[in-house]
C-alpha cells in the first residue's frame, strides 16, 4: 500500500496554482483596464464672511490646522502664502509629496497641485468661497490620478467616497475652526 498520491498529487496541485495564477493575471489586467483617474466634490456653509475663511486656505502651512497632515519630515517653502505656497513631507504614512498652492484669488477661491512619489499620484484640487448671507458656502472639488498601477484601479472607483468622507471631516474641521467654538452646532 503506498501513500501520498504519486503523479495525481503533483497534477491536481499544479492545476490550483494554474488557476490561480490566471486569475490574479486576469485581476491585473481588468485593473490596468480601470480609468485611473477619480474626482470628489463635497460643500459646506460657514458661518463666516470669505475674508475670515480664506487665510485658511491660501496658506500652505494653515492647513495643517483643518486637513490630515504628515506629522513628520515636512518642509515648508515658498513664500507664506499665494502662489508657490507649499508643502514638503516624507511620512511613514503620508510617502514623499508636495503640496503646493498654484493659484489665489482673494478672498474668493484657491487650487493647489499634490505629488506623492515622484508624481506616480497626483491631485489637483480647487476650494471656491461663495458669500451666502451672513456666512460663505465653501465647495471643495479634486480630481486625481493614480496613473498606470493596476491595483489603485481598483481604488480609484471609490474615490469619491473615500476622499469625499475625508473633505467633509477636513471641512467640519475648517468649519469649527472659522467659526470658533460653541457657534458650531
Amino acid at each position: 500500500m503506498t501513500t501520498g498520491g504519486g503523479p495525481h498529487l503533483y497534477r491536481g496541485a499544479a492545476a490550483v496554482l494554474g488557476s490561480l495564477a490566471l486569475l490574479f493575471v486576469g485581476f491585473l489586467v481588468v485593473g490596468f483596464l480601470l480609468p485611473s483617474g477619480w474626482d470628489a466634490e463635497r460643500s459646506v456653509r460657514i458661518t463666516a464672511v470669505p475674508d475670515s475663511v480664506f487665510p485658511h486656505l491660501s496658506h500652505a502651512e494653515r492647513w495643517g490646522e483643518w486637513t490630515p497632515s504628515p506629522a513628520t519630515g515636512v518642509e515648508l517653502f515658498g513664500p507664506s502664502d499665494g502662489p508657490g505656497s507649499g508643502r514638503r513631507w516624507d511620512d511613514p504614512l503620508y510617502g514623499k509629496g508636495e503640496f503646493v498652492i498654484a493659484a489665489s484669488t482673494p478672498p474668493r477661491a484657491v487650487s493647489y497641485e499634490v505629488q506623492v512619489d515622484e508624481g506616480a499620484i497626483q491631485i489637483r484640487g480647487e476650494l471656491r468661497l461663495e458669500p451666502e448671507g451672513d456666512g460663505t458656502m465653501v465647495r471643495w472639488r479634486e480630481e486625481g490620478d493614480f496613473g498606470w498601477n493596476p491595483l489603485l484601479g481598483y481604488l480609484a472607483r471609490r474615490m469619491n467616497e473615500l476622499q469625499g468622507a475625508q473633505m467633509e471631516a477636513s471641512l467640519l474641521a475648517l468649519k469649527q475652526l472659522t467659526e470658533g467654538p460653541g457657534l458650531t452646532p
